[in-house]
């Protein structure tokens, strides 16, 4: 009888091990405001931060290395303060008409405005007489995307540069606003403001942006274990960090991306304590993954824990709605790991499909997947849509099939 098949005859008789009630919680806890949304603002991550390690000891994880942190430096772009923007008598409610770039400067002042015309964009003749301009040089160019080039759009997107040599930059798109962390600055205010809001174009625009560049801002990924009969590995990753304040009125919650991944973590380990695996098990809380990876790319350049001994990595990310079932990252690439995996979904009738993708460097994985760590990121796929913006709470989260999600990855691992 294979390891598998024995399994899949357990199952019957284990119970849902996983606590609701302790998830949601765990989940309201990262989300509260006295952490800032887990960014850089008010140290909101580093609070986090020590709300996990309050956790992982409380549950009982042993430390690695004599510790269960992992400190290391970033640079970010952050805005602590005051952030208001008016177009005409009209203000913007900040993170639902508009947001910052989250490269912008700071800003404060009226500005008349005047539209970029697509036609600029490869004119230097024009683009150079504008610069010389004394009048709009001291304005606002405004891109419309809603009747733009496409090469206009992709302008906008990848703006990085001042062509026009003007104080700031108006984008007004049709499309979801979605925030973000950035480790680099430009030298003008970045505005993208969503028309659907607008009363009309703006003729003016009025700024209050406090802005803030942190170079050696101080974070740290939180770290635990449960030894094993054996020192080969098998690891969880989440990340807990998230997009933090945009102004001192609002912060960006990330109750989907990455909450509920870092407190099914918690429920994990709950789950496993006490027990005595065959393999190791490691896991691990990412700072930094907003900002590029960077927890996950210093921890397997400095690594905590031998990466030639973990058999298996599964990082979790976007864990708040399995009403459509998983997608696993490297399912193609990890073709027997996923066999095995959508084998005992199907066996056990507990999410509606198990999807495969290749190689992706969106998540926490990535970087061990550079270094030669067999790992998949797990992400569930449902109706939420709340991404990287004010309404990713945890009262919309819908949790539908975690139960599920969480007997497939406990058996999955334990198949291993």
């Amino acid at each position: 009888m294979s390891r598998i098949t024995l399994l899949l005859i357990l199952l019957s008789s284990v119970s849902q091990a996983q606590d609701i009630d302790f998830l949601k919680s765990r989940i309201d806890s990262l989300c509260a405001p006295r952490y800032h949304g887990r960014g850089y603002v008010e140290n909101g991550d580093v609070k986090a931060a020590s709300f996990l390690q309050r956790e992982i000891t409380a549950i009982g994880l042993s430390k690695v290395q004599d510790t269960s942190t992992q400190p290391f430096e970033l640079g970010v772009n952050t805005f602590p303060g005051k952030m208001s923007v008016s177009f005409d008598s009209q203000e913007l409610k900040t993170g639902v008409d508009y947001i910052i770039d989250p490269r912008s400067m700071g800003l404060e002042g009226e500005y008349k405005t005047f539209k970029f015309k697509d036609k600029w964009i490869d004119d230097r003749k024009k683009l150079f007489k504008i610069r010389n301009n004394p009048k709009l040089g001291e304005r606002a160019a405004v891109i419309d995307l809603r009747e733009s080039s496409e090469e206009m759009k992709s302008f906008a997107n990848r703006i990085g540069e001042n062509p026009l040599d003007v104080p700031a930059y108006v984008i007004l798109t049709p499309d979801k606003l979605t925030w973000s962390i950035a480790r680099r600055t430009v030298d003008f205010a970045l505005v993208r403001a969503q028309t659907d809001h607008l009363e009309k174009d703006p003729k003016s625009v009025t700024l209050q942006i406090d802005q803030e560049w942190i170079g050696d801002y101080s974070a740290q990924n939180v770290i635990g274990m449960i030894p094993g009969e054996s020192d080969s590995m098998i690891v969880f990753t989440a990340h807990y960090d998230h997009l933090g304040r945009m102004g001192k009125d609002i912060y960006i919650p990330g109750a989907n991306d990455n909450a509920s991944g870092s407190a099914m973590l918690l429920d994990l380990a709950k789950d496993y304590v006490g027990s005595k695996p065959k393999h190791t098990l490691v896991f691990i809380w990412f700072a930094g993954e907003e900002a590029g990876l960077v927890g996950s790319r210093y921890f397997v350049d400095n690594p905590m824990i031998s990466l030639e001994k973990i058999k298996f990595l599964i990082n979790l990310d976007l864990m708040g709605d399995a009403g459509k079932g998983i997608t696993a990252v490297n399912g193609k690439i990890f073709t027997d790991h996923f066999d095995q995996l959508v084998e005992i979904n199907t066996k056990n009738s507990l999410l509606d499909e198990v999807k495969a993708r290749g190689v992706a460097a969106n998540s926490d994985h990535f970087p061990f997947f550079e270094k030669g760590v067999p790992c998949f990121f797990i992400y569930t796929r449902g109706e939420y849509m709340h991404y990287h913006d004010v309404n990713d709470k945890p009262e919309n989260l819908t949790l539908v099939k975690y139960g599920e999600t969480f007997q497939l990855i406990k058996l999955f691992a334990e198949s291993l």
